[in-house]
């Protein structure tokens, strides 16, 4: 009898230890990528980039084509099943131009970017800027339709002198391609000379209307929403035209919104009702239906803190609840606008940085749902009714190794998959149950894993 029950005993504790040993393995399987239907694995990968010039790059996913635009060259891949991202098309500037700006979306598979060549000859002994030679300056627009890269219009685009004064002075939605020029010496001194921001057809390039600007604003950043096409304004000093400059004491930013069929003002209001917001803060139009901007007033690149606000208004231009950049909740360093929700990635630091997704509604200001990360979280995208989020190994280590998909509705995690190799970024598309994610100047231009 004792043999048995011996017998019983040394199986009871062999039975143990291989289930230990079977929860271990499963779990390093399932953390390295490498267990069934909790893995996200490598599709196929863009071959490498040339190496960049260490300026901003802009990437693009409409259809079946990923695009990668760079100083010299705009670059569409497919995406589709059996592409696995080969080079459908390129365009290179032409000469010594470069490609110095773009719109942020890609309207009804309409890439706008605009190119140049940079001048950096300055005028009688000044320091300033000298008026633009012949070609100088990121004065041409051209628009490709994102399928085939075919061109299917070009123009000229105003500047005031050579140099290349930053991005966001493009936009494309809703049928419209949007191009703020530049305002030269003489506009500012004519009366009635502030035509600043136009509107084209967006597939053929045909002017739509110049709209109406207040003749003491120069435009900051622009959006096409459904009804109205939105703006930031500098209005009120010599410098409103220049977002480089630091030094319009008496310039306020404000938003606006103009006619989407003729480009009549339709309201130009404070951001902020109690204190205006001056040239050195940093305004993002987030969203459009309904207005949000992202209204930075001050940051430490070093800490990552910021104070601000995402800053939102009604269709009449009256301001509704806003939500503060740091709350109880941490500090909002991402977030995604989608119809009345505001989707955002939150840190608090305790010997790392600790995230919480959050959901906000935008109408009343108020959390939605709250939930908290196990990692540090990536970057995040909304999709329908899922909010993908891509997390990093540990509060220690960058490496980008779990994805988590939640409920957009009540912030339900619905699934969590961990990448068998690292992914490049925490910047990604979503398309056709892969994710794509953006790589850096002189790596893969795009990665696709697919669930496994």
């Amino acid at each position: 009898m004792s043999g048995r029950a011996g017998l019983v005993k040394t199986l009871a504790v062999t039975g143990i230890v291989l289930g230990v040993i079977g929860s271990i393995t499963a779990w390093l399987l399932s953390f390295e990528g490498y267990l069934p239907g909790d893995s996200m694995v490598r599709t196929w990968a863009t071959a490498k980039d040339r190496p960049g010039d260490g300026k901003a790059n802009d990437s693009w996913v409409v259809g079946d084509v990923a695009v990668r635009s760079r100083f010299d060259a705009v670059t569409g891949f497919g995406i589709a099943d059996g592409q696995d991202g080969r080079k459908l098309w390129e365009f290179v500037p032409p000469g010594r131009a470069q490609i110095c700006g773009s719109a942020r979306r890609a309207g009804e598979g309409v890439l706008l970017v605009a190119y140049g060549t940079e001048s950096s000859a300055t005028g009688g002994g000044s320091g300033k800027p000298a008026s633009p030679g012949k070609g100088k300056g990121c004065s041409t627009v051209l628009a490709f339709d994102m399928k085939d890269g075919r061109e299917l219009w070009r123009v000229p685009r105003t500047v005031s002198d050579g140099r290349f004064a930053g991005d966001g002075f493009l936009d494309a939605g809703g049928g419209l391609a949007l191009i703020r020029d530049e305002r030269t010496e003489q506009d500012v001194r004519t009366p009635g000379g502030n035509h600043a921001l136009r509107a084209l057809d967006l597939r053929t390039g045909k002017a739509r209307w110049t709209a109406a600007l207040p003749g003491t604003c120069g435009v900051w950043d622009t959006f096409v929403g459904e009804d109205q096409v939105h703006a930031v304004l500098a209005c009120g000093g010599e410098d409103a035209d220049d977002p480089g400059s630091d030094s319009g004491g008496d310039v306020e930013l404000t938003a606006a919104a103009f006619d989407r069929g003729t480009g009549a003002l339709k309201w130009n209001v404070p951001i902020d009702a109690r204190r205006p917001v001056p040239m050195d803060s940093g305004v993002v139009i987030k969203s459009a239906d309904p207005l949000v901007l992202k209204v930075v007033r001050s940051s430490n690149d070093n800490s990552g803190e910021a104070t601000g606000a995402f800053v939102t208004f009604g269709q009449d231009g009256r301001p509704r609840p806003g939500i503060e950049l740091s709350g109880d909740y941490g500090q909002i360093d991402a977030a995604e606008v989608v119809g009345e929700r505001m989707y955002a990635l939150a840190w608090t630091y305790h010997k790392g940085q600790h995230y919480r997704l959050i959901a906000f509604d935008l109408k009343t200001g108020e959390e939605v749902w709250n939930d908290e990360l196990d990692e540090p979280a990536a970057g995040l995208a909304v999709r329908g009714d899922r909010v993908t989020v891509l997390c990093e190994w540990s509060t220690q280590a960058s490496a980008i190794t779990e994805l988590l998909v939640y409920d957009a509705g009540d912030g339900e995690e619905l699934d969590e998959r961990h990448f068998r190799g690292e992914a490049p970024s925490g910047y990604f598309f979503e398309h056709d149950g892969r994710i794509i994610v953006v790589g850096a100047a002189g790596d893969h231009a795009f990665t696709a894993f697919e669930r496994w």
